[in-house]
């Protein structure tokens, strides 16, 4: 199935979905390159009733990333645990379950800059919350207890790697570090997601699961 397709698949899900709950949140997990920004970003072109929400926005600033690295015993721990600013993603989908009809606004990262970007402002009137990300379903993370429906997109690693590899060097040309390279935080984050998986399922776990390795 194409991005394109799958966004199809699961708004017919939602449509069910809010049958049950008339204040939705949707997650959308999967390894590195298996197509979540994209279904998401399809997702809200065909259903502009959805809120869509970026994990990738709300990671911590690079100094603090840094920091935690260079003072861990065990880097891949803190790329599951530590990496983004869950504080400020569980508030926002708390109000979003409160049913408040109101607007927040986060300070969303820009990977262009390397720094804090422009706010952006999140419109909770609408009926539905998306949320694409990692490791969103991981158990251990108090943002999993906030979501009402888990979407999984399963992926061959490797056919992967190669599409983020490919995709990385596009965005960041000159500036591209190998994952073999210190500076890389590429092969912690793979550590953390395999054991993500062995661990706890998430295919499993999944109220819809798609093959995205085609």
């Amino acid at each position: 199935m194409t991005s394109e397709q799958v966004a199809r698949d699961i708004n017919n899900y939602i449509t069910k979905w809010q049958r049950e709950k008339n204040r939705l949140i949707v997650a959308i997990d999967g390894y590195s390159g298996s197509g979540k920004t994209t279904v998401l970003n399809c997702l809200v072109r065909q259903n502009p009733s959805v809120l869509a929400v970026h994990l990738d926005e709300f990671i911590m600033h690079w100094k603090v990333r840094k920091q935690m690295m260079d003072s861990a015993q065990d880097r891949s721990s803190v790329f599951e645990y530590k990496w983004y600013r869950y504080q400020e993603l569980i508030n926002l989908l708390r109000a979003f379950k409160r049913n408040r009809k109101q607007s927040m606004a986060f300070r969303m990262y820009d990977f262009e800059r390397n720094d804090f970007g422009d706010t952006k402002v999140f419109d909770l009137f609408k009926p539905v919350l998306a949320i694409e990300g990692i490791l969103l379903f991981h158990p251990r993370l108090a943002i999993s207890q906030l979501l009402d429906k888990r979407v999984y997109l399963a992926v061959d690693f490797a056919k992967a790697d190669r599409r983020r590899i490919a995709r990385e060097k596009e965005q960041l040309g000159r500036r591209y570090v190998r994952e073999n390279h210190p500076d890389s935080y590429v092969l912690p984050f793979k550590v953390a997601y395999r054991r993500y998986v062995r661990q706890f399922n998430p295919a499993g776990i999944g109220d819809v699961v798609y093959d995205m390795s085609k």
